[in-house]
């Protein structure tokens, strides 16, 4: 009984996502490429706010997301995704302007692991300022492009 109702909290919050990102909005659309997409560039004015989005697939179906979906990306995040219809794969890339750690995860090596070093704290928007193209790479197995050395 406890797992049921526990199931049933957990559902009911990802279920109510739109509450939580401050009310009936109109996602903001974004269309996937073949290649590099930026959720939410690192120096946004609106970062400290959460964003819906609604994520439209390559056409045809080509791409690697099949289906358009909608999503919401937390407050302080910026990310980015790839979607390299020619070889199957698919990453992503998340850092905060809180946090001192970039984030990536890709459809090769199917984890999320931190990619380079810690960001200095002096540095503006510490990790999202690191959330760019070449952040992502998808010959590596985590996806990361960064160097592992500090």
């Amino acid at each position: 009984m406890k797992k049921i109702i526990a199931a049933s909290l957990v559902a009911g919050l990802f279920a109510s996502t739109g509450v939580f990102a401050g009310g009936a909005t109109t996602p903001t659309a974004k269309q996937l490429v073949d290649g590099y997409l930026s959720f939410r560039a690192g120096d946004a004015t609106n970062i400290n706010l959460a964003e819906q989005f609604a994520v439209t697939a390559i056409q045809g179906r080509t791409g690697f997301v099949k289906n358009n979906f909608e999503s919401t990306l937390s407050a302080n995040v910026a990310a980015g995704v790839s979607d390299l219809a020619g070889t199957n794969r698919f990453g992503a890339v998340a850092g905060s302007n809180k946090g001192y750690v970039v984030f990536t995860g890709s459809s090769v090596g199917g984890s999320v692991s931190q990619c380079g070093p810690q960001i200095a704290k002096t540095e503006a928007l510490l990790a999202a300022k690191a959330v760019v193209t070449g952040t992502l790479n998808l010959a590596n197995a985590n996806g990361c492009g960064i160097s592992t050395t500090p």
